[in-house]
Formats: C-alpha cells, sequence, structure tokens
C-alpha cells in the first residue's frame, strides 16, 4: 500500500526534479543513520511527499542541512541531498509503517517475506515507538481494525477506508498545534484515496486468487468506474483544499504537483493498459 503519493516527473522542471531528488535522497540518508542499512529498505515516495510537506510549513523552525554523499545505489558519484527536522520525523515512521505491515502479512498470509521484515525492522520501530508513541501506537490500532473489517469480508467503503485515513491524519499531525485540523485532513482523505485506489488497482488479482477486495460486489454494478472516479475526485479535492489553506511557499509548485498529478499516474496508467469496456 505504498508507492502513490509520487510526482508526475515529466511536468517537473529540471530544478524541481532535482529538488524533489535531494529530499528523496536526504530522507534515505537519515533513515541510514538512524536505522542502518536494514532500514533504507523502507525508503519510499509517500513519506518523501510527507517531508516536504511538513518541511515546508515548519520552514526555519529547525535547521536546514545540506550536502553530497556517495550511497550504496550511487557508489560512484556523490548524491545531493537535504534534510531539516521533520526528515527525522518521517524516517523514523517509515521503518514503523513497513514493520507493521510485515507483522500483518505474516499473521494474515504466513508470509515468509513479511516474517523476515518484521525481524529485521523490530529493532528500528521499538527505537522510532520510543520517540513517537501516539503514531505508532496509531499504526498498530487502525490496522488491527483493519484487519477485523477485512476478516469480516466488509466492503463497506467508507469504514474500511476509513482506517487508513485515521492512521494517515495521525501521522500528518506532526506537532498537534494550530495546523493541525489541515494536516489530518489531508492525511484522512489521502490515506483513503490510497487504500481504495490500492483495493482498485489489485482487484482483478484479488478475484483470480479469491482474496478480500472490498471492491467485489461494487465493481459489477453498472456505473462502477464513473463511481470510482467521483470518489477518488471527491478525496483528492478535500486533500487539495486543506492543502491550499497551509501558508506553504518552499517546494509548493512541487507538491502541487503531486497532489494534483501525481497522485493520479497509477489511475492513469491502469486505464492506458485496461480502458473500461463500453456499457453493452
Amino acid at each position: 500500500m505504498f508507492g502513490y503519493v509520487i510526482p508526475n516527473q515529466a511536468a517537473l522542471s529540471p530544478e524541481a526534479q532535482a529538488r524533489y531528488r535531494s529530499a528523496y535522497c536526504g530522507l534515505c540518508r537519515r533513515i541510514g543513520a538512524l536505522h542502518g542499512l536494514r532500514g533504507r529498505l523502507t525508503l519510499s515516495y509517500d513519506l518523501t511527499f510527507l517531508d516536504l510537506l511538513l518541511s515546508s510549513l515548519y520552514d526555519g523552525e529547525t535547521a536546514l542541512h545540506t550536502g553530497a554523499d556517495h550511497c550504496p545505489i550511487h557508489p560512484i558519484r556523490k548524491v545531493g541531498w537535504r534534510s531539516s527536522g521533520p526528515t527525522d520525523y518521517c524516517a523514523d515512521l517509515s521503518v514503523a509503517l513497513h514493520y507493521y505491515n510485515a507483522q500483518d502479512k505474516w499473521n494474515d498470509d504466513r508470509s515468509l517475506l513479511g516474517l523476515g521484515f518484521e525481524a529485521l525492522l523490530a529493532a528500528p520501530t521499538a527505537a522510532a515507538a520510543e520517540r513517537w508513541p501516539r503514531q505508532c501506537s496509531a499504526i498498530r490500532a487502525c490496522l488491527d481494525r483493519l484487519a477485523q473489517y477485512e476478516a469480516e469480508g466488509s466492503e463497506d467503503l467508507d469504514a474500511v477506508s476509513g482506517c487508513f485515513g485515521d492512521l494517515m491524519a495521525e501521522l500528518f499531525d506532526y506537532k498537534q498545534d494550530h495546523w493541525s485540523p489541515e494536516l489530518r485532513s489531508i492525511g484522512f482523505h489521502l490515506g483513503k484515496y490510497i487504500y481504495l485506489l490500492d483495493a482498485y488497482d489489485d482487484l482483478d488479482r484479488d478475484l483470480k486468487k479469491g482474496a478480500y477486495n472490498p471492491l467485489r460486489s461494487l465493481h459489477q454494478l453498472p456505473g462502477y468506474e464513473e463511481e470510482m472516479r467521483e470518489i477518488f475526485e471527491l478525496l483528492l479535492a478535500n486533500c487539495a483544499r486543506s492543502f491550499e489553506r497551509l501558508p506553504c511557499v518552499e517546494d509548493v509548485d512541487l507538491l502541487r504537483n503531486i497532489l494534483y498529478s501525481g497522485v493520479w499516474l497509477k489511475y492513469n496508467c491502469k486505464h492506458a493498459k485496461n480502458p473500461p469496456r463500453a456499457a453493452e
């Protein structure tokens, strides 16, 4: 359920692409500094977006660090990076999210890969939970509630997607300050969008495997594609409305690129490969 909150690179200037890469590499660097090489396996676009958002919103409140280093992916040339206070926060959340997700994969499917990843990330997640107990408790509680809905075969889209929305709302609420309402709104609606787009993207595979998917019945009804498009548009409109109320200045065009364009890339890619059939 990761990798949906991405930039539309084709619509970015070379300078904006470089800005995004420096934030992505900065998050990777801080994950490595806090949690070692194993932690870097959890690097994601989704947490890079959160880092960009929080760093822009709280610009000036914490020191900005920049530099250029060699890394395991680019061992020959140095790669530029930047990080600030929220970057360490996002680094901790990155390992915690992947740990609890791996834990669920083992508990639900007896996935050996999940078991291995859970063991690998246990110590880093314990350290993250000491620093951010509210957020890590929310991750576990929301995933437990979601697992219950899924075990019951629930097709209540608002309820099941709301679990992941609540989870993301807690993570976006960095300081529980006067910006909390807007940050929680962005996280909540973006979380619901991610969950439902993941279900939408996985539907064919889940139907073949006989696996749970909350869209199993809905997809058989007339107007399914139109309804899903409307749901996605509404959720992202709510994200955008809350985002525009925040006084973000730095990287605001990059953040808008992600929220208005990048988040649609995987939806559009699916449609390009499998265009909806015309109604008979």
